[in-house]
């Protein structure tokens, strides 16, 4: 069975809306709060993806990114950033950190599920109906 997604958000509704978005589209998810309790969750179990805040209080989004780097290195989940900033100021600051793409806020969830299976390479991506 395919691993899950960790999504790490801290607006509650922003949070609960994708999550339920991802397991309507059949994408298996757990979901975090805070930058804290991602890498908690990180250091647990492996996940196919992580759906990662920018803008955070207790940590940014950045800074959960450079931990997960640091502490994983290659064996890394590939790692999506979920912002409302524009995609090319974002795309900027992660020049030296490996994002494999920038999902906007607030997203449509009909193309939020369809790019987030196709980067966990779920086959029924392209089958959607």
């Amino acid at each position: 069975m395919a691993q899950p997604v960790l999504l790490i958000e801290d607006d509650a509704d922003i949070r609960l809306l994708a999550e339920m978005t991802l397991r309507l589209a059949g994408v298996k998810v757990v979901s975090c709060g805070k930058g804290s309790e991602g890498l908690e969750a990180l250091g647990s179990q492996e996940f196919s993806l992580v759906i990662l805040d920018i803008m955070m209080p207790d940590m940014s989004g950045y800074d959960v990114l450079d931990r997960i780097q640091e502490r994983m290195g290659h064996d890394a989940p590939p790692v999506a950033l979920f912002t409302a900033r524009p995609p090319e100021a974002t795309l900027r600051e992660t020049r030296q950190r490996s994002v494999v793409c920038v999902l906007p806020k607030p997203f449509d969830p009909e193309t939020f599920g369809k790019t987030v299976r196709e980067l966990i390479g779920d086959d029924r991506a392209g089958n959607h109906h």
